[in-house]
């Protein structure tokens, strides 16, 4: 699997349902938005997702597991940015039928994660096991 792992089909299938949602929100005149929440949730998203952007890109530079900053604790936080911050907060911006995005990024992500991560499994082993047992997916596990 490639740097980008699963964010292509995901973002392909999201990004065809913004389409779908643009199209039918201008066609149809469909309302309901909220641009200030919205940005309360884009501006910290973008801010953590290049955050975790740039750690990942260098442990990947360096063919290493990345399993501590914004990985300590969580999987795929780059994934559940986008899916509770980045895409709520457009949404909320834009409005409309496109309030229906985050679940759609979901349902994708959710289809596609298990490649991924089996690709993390044979390529990093049983670091990459240790260290799935005690992260969670894509939100911190409770501790027992």
């Amino acid at each position: 699997m490639r740097f980008w792992g699963i964010e292509p089909k995901a973002g392909l299938i999201a990004g065809l349902y913004a389409l779908l949602a643009f199209y039918l929100k201008a066609k149809f005149e469909i309302g309901l938005s909220s641009p200030p929440l919205g940005l309360l949730l884009l501006v910290p998203g973008l801010a953590l997702w290049l955050l975790c952007y740039l750690q990942v890109s260098r442990a990947h530079a360096r063919g290493e597991l990345l399993t501590a900053g914004c990985y300590s604790k969580i999987r795929h936080p780059i994934y559940s940015i986008w899916g509770t911050l980045i895409l709520p907060g457009f949404s909320l911006v834009v409005g409309g039928l496109m309030l229906l995005l985050p679940l759609v990024y979901w349902l994708s992500v959710m289809a596609f994660i298990g490649e991924e991560e089996k690709s993390l499994e044979e390529r990093f082993g049983e670091g990459w096991r240790r260290y799935s047992e005690r992260t969670g997916r894509f939100l911190p596990r409770r501790r027992s």
